[in-house]
C-alpha cells in the first residue's frame, strides 16, 4: 500500500512547476504527452527519514525538496485476506533561504508558504482507484500543519493528509481475483456451482 500510494505521489508532485518564478499545479490533461511548462518545482521526492534532520550539516540535494512519512496504521480485517485501515501521510518541507520578512527579502522568506500552497492545490481530489492488485486509497483529506519556526537556512514545515486504505493484494494473484473454489458463471446474471465452461 505504501509503495502504490509513494508511486502516486511522487507522479502528482511532478506535475507542480515553477513558471516566470510562480509555483502552480498542472492538471492532467487529455494528452499524456503534452509538455508541462516550466520546470519542476520540487527537487527531490524521497522516503522520510529521521537523518534528514541533520541538513544543516550537510546538503545531499538542492532544496526544495518534499520526504513522504507514513505514520503508523491500524489494519482491520474484511474477508478473505483483505484488510483497510486509515492511513495519515505526512509531507516534510524542506526548504532553503535565509531571507527574513523584514528585509527586502521578504516575498523570498515566505516562498516555502507558496510551495505548500501549490501541492495542497494538487492534492485535492487525489485519490487511486483499485490497481491489478486490488490496492485502493480514497481521496485524500488535509488534517494538519506544523511550521517550522525553529530554524536557520534549512526550514521543515510539516503538512498532513488522511486517507483509507483498502488492501485486496492477498486475494489477488496476476491479476485475477482468488476464490476457495471454482467458480462458473451462468448465463443468466448469477454465479453457478457447475455449468458447461468454466471461468475463471
Amino acid at each position: 500500500m505504501r509503495l502504490r500510494i509513494f508511486t502516486d505521489l511522487e507522479a502528482r508532485l511532478s506535475r507542480v512547476r515553477l513558471v516566470d518564478d510562480k509555483y502552480i499545479y498542472c492538471r492532467p490533461k487529455r494528452d499524456p504527452d503534452a509538455k508541462l511548462p516550466g520546470v519542476p518545482a520540487i527537487n527531490h521526492v524521497g522516503l522520510w527519514n529521521e537523518n534528514t534532520a541533520r541538513l544543516t550539516q550537510m546538503r545531499p540535494f538542492n532544496p526544495p525538496g518534499i520526504f513522504v512519512e507514513f505514520l503508523p496504521v491500524l489494519w482491520s480485517p474484511l474477508s478473505r485476506g483483505a484488510v483497510h485501515g486509515d492511513m495519515t501521510v505526512r509531507l516534510h518541507f524542506v526548504t532553503a533561504t535565509l531571507a527574513q520578512t523584514d528585509t527586502p527579502y521578504r516575498d523570498e522568506a515566505l516562498r516555502r508558504f507558496r510551495l505548500i500552497r501549490a501541492v495542497k492545490l494538487a492534492l485535492n481530489g487525489f485519490s487511486g482507484g483499485a490497481d491489478e492488485q486490488g490496492r485502493s486509497f480514497s481521496q485524500f483529506q488535509y488534517s494538519g500543519s506544523d511550521t517550522d519556526h525553529n530554524h536557520e537556512q534549512i526550514c521543515e514545515d510539516l503538512e498532513e493528509w488522511r486517507t483509507h486504505c483498502i488492501d485486496c493484494s492477498a486475494t489477488v494473484d496476476d491479476g485475477y481475483v482468488l476464490t476457495p473454489c471454482d467458480v462458473s458463471l451462468d448465463t443468466g446474471v448469477i454465479f453457478a456451482d457447475a455449468v458447461e465452461k468454466k471461468t475463471v
